[in-house]
């Protein structure tokens, strides 16, 4: 199939990208010329790279010419909040005019990925634009197939598994822990996004997409401590509406707006039967993810202590 990756140089679209080369299909990826295309590895010589913005109409349509399904990964960055766009910006309005430029060169397939408990009772902005992107692609009348990814291990490497490194010894954690995720790594979701764009079984659904390994956060942390030699077990955390009132007191220090803290933090068991019936790989499971990362991250910390 001939598919165009938007979002092709992040982490979970740059996975698409290559395992979509990998399978046989013909990848265009759209990016901006400050776009990092090492990223793509050796399938970079393999895809084609067209520059535009999913903001620019015009760009969108020629760069779905010839195309006949598209990927869509994008989130709004670090980058994009510099420049002064919103999560309606990206999110939405970007889904959007990705959607009508489909519709407009009568693609086929389309592929998104949002957030785990994404739905019309989300409060906060973020939540709300992946929703109405999410509906806005369900009426387009293109095949489509939405994943809701509950947790990513790679967010592990990047908050929870530095940061129970670098407590140390303590029972009790930041945020709530027994709420429950059932996380899994971007290539095998990325693996899974590639294969929806021809699997019938993952036609025209939205599913909530993750490992065979269904914890709560409080079993993530002491599998953590444990690799990382810490004698601890995470018995206390915060809960959800003490963490609310807390933001709320002190708004400035936190990442997390109090209405994201209201739409993330909900507890998520999948049932994995659904998602091995549709997709049927292996996926990476937790423990084995812990046990490759967790010395990789204290390596790097000692050497920064250095």
């Amino acid at each position: 199939m001939n598919i165009l990756v938007v979002g092709a140089t992040g982490d979970v679209g740059s996975a698409a990208a290559k395992i979509a080369v990998k399978k046989g299909h013909k990848v265009r990826a759209l990016v901006r010329n400050t776009s990092n295309r090492d990223k793509l590895g050796e399938a970079k010589d393999r895809i084609e790279f067209f520059e535009g913005d999913m903001l620019d109409k015009a760009s969108l349509e020629k760069a779905l010419d010839g195309m006949e399904g598209v990927i869509i990964a994008i989130r709004l960055t670090e980058g994009e909040q510099k420049k002064g766009r919103t999560y309606q910006d990206v999110e939405l309005a970007g889904v959007t005019n990705i959607v009508e430029a489909a519709q407009k060169k009568g693609l086929r397939k389309i592929v998104h990925i949002t957030a785990s408990g994404v739905g019309p009772q989300c409060v906060s902005e973020m939540y709300q634009a992946k929703y109405q992107s999410e509906e806005f692609i369900r009426k387009s009348g293109i095949d489509y197939t939405i994943l809701q990814p509950s947790g990513m291990f790679k967010d592990f490497a990047f908050y929870h598994i530095p940061t129970v490194i670098r407590m140390g010894v303590t029972n009790k954690w930041q945020g709530p822990i027994h709420f429950h995720m059932s996380p899994l790594s971007h290539i095998d979701l990325a693996k899974c996004m590639v294969d929806a764009l021809t699997n019938p079984k993952a036609s025209n659904k939205t599913l909530e997409i993750g490992g065979p390994d269904c914890i709560t956060s409080a079993e993530l942390l002491n599998m953590i401590a444990r690799e990382a030699g810490i004698n601890t077990t995470y018995t206390e955390g915060v809960s959800k509406e003490q963490l609310i009132e807390m933001v709320k007191s002190n708004p400035q220090k936190s990442f997390f707006s109090v209405e994201m803290i209201k739409d993330f933090y909900n507890d998520k068991r999948l049932d994995f039967k659904i998602i091995d019936e549709i997709f049927g790989i292996e996926f990476q499971r937790v423990g084995a993810y812990i046990k490759e990362t967790v010395p990789k991250v204290k390596a790097a910390i000692e050497q920064q202590g250095k």
